[in-house]
Formats: C-alpha cells, sequence, structure tokens
C-alpha cells in the first residue's frame, strides 16, 4: 500500500509540474512552488525526484507519454490508413493558441543548454516518428501511400509540424485551423504521393 501510495503521489507531483511549466514556463518553474501548490513539504519533493533538473525532465516524460498513450488509441481506431493518418497527424499539429505546445517549444529551448534533457527529447521523438511511420507502412502495404522510408517521411511530416508550433507559440504568428489542415493535406500528399481526396476535404485558404 505505502508503494501505491507513492506512485500516485509521484504522478501527482508529475501532473502539477507540468502544469506549471506550460504557466510559468521551465525556468521559472521552482520545486518550492510546486510544494505550495500541493500543500506538501519541499523535502517531500526532493525525496521523490532529488533535484529541479530530474522533475522537469520526469515531467516531460510524463507529459510525452500520456501524449504516446493517446497516439495509441488514435492508431488502434477504425479507418483506413489515411483517415489514421490524418487523425494522427491533426491531433499532433498545433491548433488555436497551440497551447499545449508551449511547454515542448520550452523544452527545446532549454534542451540547447541541457544534454540529458536532450537525449529524452530525441527519444521521444523518435517513438513519435516510429508510431507514425507505422500507419504509412500499412498504407503502402494497402497501395494508397508511396513511400521507400516510412521513417524519414514521418520525420519530416512531424518537423513540418513542429516548425508551424514554432510560428505559432514563438512568433504569435495566427494560422486557422481550416488553413493547418490545409497545408497538412498537401504536405501529407506530396510526401506519400496519394491524391488530396483520399486525405479528406481541404478547407480553402482564407
Amino acid at each position: 500500500m505505502k508503494r501505491m501510495n507513492a506512485q500516485a503521489r509521484r504522478v501527482e507531483v508529475l501532473a502539477e509540474t507540468v502544469k506549471q511549466i506550460r504557466e510559468k514556463g521551465m525556468q521559472a518553474v521552482r520545486i518550492a512552488d510546486v510544494a505550495d501548490a500541493m500543500d506538501v513539504s519541499s523535502a517531500l519533493i526532493i525525496y521523490h525526484f532529488e533535484t529541479k533538473e530530474r522533475l522537469l525532465i520526469d515531467a516531460l516524460t510524463y507529459a510525452a507519454e500520456r501524449d504516446l498513450l493517446k497516439l495509441g488509441r488514435i492508431m488502434r481506431g477504425s479507418g483506413s490508413p489515411a483517415e489514421l493518418l490524418m487523425a494522427a497527424l491533426e491531433w499532433y499539429a498545433p491548433t488555436g493558441q497551440a497551447r499545449g505546445w508551449q511547454i515542448w517549444v520550452d523544452a527545446w529551448s532549454a534542451a540547447m543548454r541541457d544534454v540529458a534533457l536532450a537525449e529524452v527529447l530525441v527519444d521521444l521523438h523518435r517513438q513519435w516518428n516510429k508510431a507514425i511511420s507505422s500507419v504509412i507502412d500499412a498504407g503502402v502495404s494497402d497501395g494508397v501511400f508511396q513511400s521507400s522510408n516510412s521513417l524519414e517521411a514521418a520525420t519530416r511530416l512531424t518537423s513540418f509540424l513542429d516548425g508551424l508550433a514554432v510560428r505559432m507559440v514563438v512568433h504569435k504568428e495566427p494560422i486557422s485551423r481550416a488553413d493547418l489542415r490545409a497545408w497538412l493535406v498537401r504536405q501529407v500528399a506530396w510526401e506519400l504521393a496519394v491524391d488530396q481526396s483520399a486525405l479528406g476535404a481541404v478547407a480553402p485558404e482564407k
């Protein structure tokens, strides 16, 4: 029971840390702030994570694992490879104010000065691309997509969306959901040599 309670408390700490990273940014988050928000002592946070750096890395890993679980549910859904691919990429894509992306853009910036964090982000991105490539492979097997290297194709597609996320989060460039989907459809169609009609209706740019 004690072990279960300790694990549950650890998850609560990670969830609160993710929340504060989104609100304040990674550099501004303090162990004391997380402890205060949870009404616990800083010593308890240190007991579970030892350092702020470890807490931040574990919090980002926690957030990414939740995203990967969601991606897995999308991939296991019903639909053609084209439908599943678009569902996965549209969920990955930045939308609205791209609030969910703020944590990752912040992490990318911090990773330039933190080797351990950079290694974690590389591994997480590799998992994303592997999942995306699996549905591309399914589409190639069905004769819907054309790709000689699905992992490279997945990397280019997610990199395209990463770039849009930076423009929206850092440069505050407004991109409508309709325009973003239209750009994504064209990018997927070009990358995988598939007709745009197979990827769903394309909303016109405004």
